[in-house]
């Protein structure tokens, strides 16, 4: 109770502050003006190339002033929040529909972001200096973000699941924080939304990318952040720039689908018991069938994520796979030694030199940033086609690395 009383003064007195400031500006600064939605037509609503579960749409009013329309779509592709983007200079929108959130040129200026993939997306174009905040969900391998949060000038508030609302209120009191991006785990957590909604007054927009069905599909989600920031030259240069190496590397691709290498694609854990192999819909399968691969057997077809395989299961459906690739993120904690001998020994065993893949030295590593780095779609398609069919191709590439 004390608790919350103290949170709520505090968002009190945040609020205060705002509204001094705004009051000391008044002088100086002329005052925002307000337009009927019914006056805003649109100039058109832009075609994804990959994404399902957003789309953008531009308007103009009367004055020929540009806005923005996102709409965000949950897995089952139904509407999930919709956000109108002003231009500078224009305040408030009357008559507009329910549901539709108003997002001013200053709300734009600074965001939080809870999402590890809108994080990576936002490093991208490099616009880290617009999060002023974000949770410690993630240990980060992505060195941008890292020295960002040792340096301070990105916050870290606590746990997706355990903010710091104090923080979250103090911080965005002073940066002008009213927008933020959450990874849709924040479902989990009801209360929790309803602090950061009621409480430390934040909007909030789902990160819905993990659901796309299209690995550039998440990529195209800087789509978004590149409109909120104003900075769509750079992030359509981002995405953009994927697309162009995916395209040349599946262009290079002669191989008939019977012939294509097969990948096998898991992790384990310490206990050494049960494997968890990647499911055939899921997005790093599909980075493989774009580099021109296919998975060993048909494991969780439909499915994304991972299906849990007994010693026995796992022997008999992947044991003559051409490839291993295995993800050292998930699998490899407490590994010392990161060798092959070394993740055989602490993570397999013997029997794992029967498969087909460790006997003609095919056992690949997935780098420490591979499941971090949503911008790199197009490039690890192209490592992925490297591993499998390139000729005297490095043991060390960019995201994938041979064991040996």
């Amino acid at each position: 109770m004390k608790r919350s009383l103290a949170l709520v003064l505090l968002a009190v007195l945040a609020m205060s502050t705002l509204l001094f400031a705004a009051c000391d500006k008044k002088e100086n600064e002329q005052q925002g003006i307000t337009v009927a939605y019914s006056q805003l037509t649109s100039t058109g609503k832009e075609e994804n190339t990959f994404a399902e579960l957003f789309s953008i749409e531009h308007l103009k009013d009367e004055n020929e002033k540009a806005y923005s329309k996102i709409e965000v779509f949950d897995k089952e592709k139904k509407l999930d929040t919709s956000w109108l983007l002003l231009p500078e200079g224009v305040d408030k929108v009357s008559g507009a529909p329910a549901g539709v959130n108003i997002m001013t040129f200053r709300d734009r200026q600074n965001i939080m972001v809870s999402s590890a993939s809108t994080m990576a997306l936002i490093n991208a174009m490099d616009a880290l200096s617009k999060v002023p905040m974000t949770t410690a969900d993630t240990t980060w391998r992505i060195q941008e973000i890292k020295d960002a949060i040792d340096k301070g000038t990105v916050k870290e508030v606590g746990k997706y699941s355990k903010p710091d609302y104090e923080q979250i209120i103090s911080i965005g009191a002073e940066k002008h924080v009213t927008f933020a991006v959450f990874s849709t785990m924040l479902d989990s957590v009801p209360d929790v939304y309803d602090q950061l909604t009621k409480t430390c007054n934040l909007r909030i927009m789902r990160d819905q990318s993990s659901y796309e069905s299209h690995p550039l599909g998440r990529t195209e989600w800087i789509k978004i952040y590149g409109e909120i920031f104003d900075m769509r030259d750079k992030s359509d240069a981002v995405f953009n720039g994927q697309v162009e190496i995916l395209n040349e590397t599946t262009s290079k691709i002669n191989v008939p689908e019977a012939e294509r290498k097969t990948v096998l694609i898991f992790y384990t854990t310490s206990t050494k018991d049960t494997f968890y192999v990647r499911n055939a819909a899921d997005y790093v399968t599909e980075l493989v069938n774009l580099g021109g691969g296919k998975q060993v057997a048909e494991i969780g077809p439909g499915k994304s994520g991972n299906t849990k395989m007994t010693q026995e299961w796992f022997i008999q459906e992947c044991s003559q796979a051409d490839y291993v690739l295995y993800n050292w993120t998930s699998g490899a904690s407490g590994v010392k030694d990161e060798s092959l001998q070394g993740l055989i020994d602490a993570r397999l065993g013997d029997w794992f030199k029967d498969f087909k893949a460790y006997k003609e030295g095919n056992v690949w590593r997935t780098s420490n940033d591979f499941y971090q780095k949503m911008d790199k779609m197009g490039e690890m398609v192209a490592d992925i086609y490297k591993m499998l069919y390139g000729e005297n191709v490095s043991d060390t590439l960019t995201y994938v690395n041979r064991l040996k």
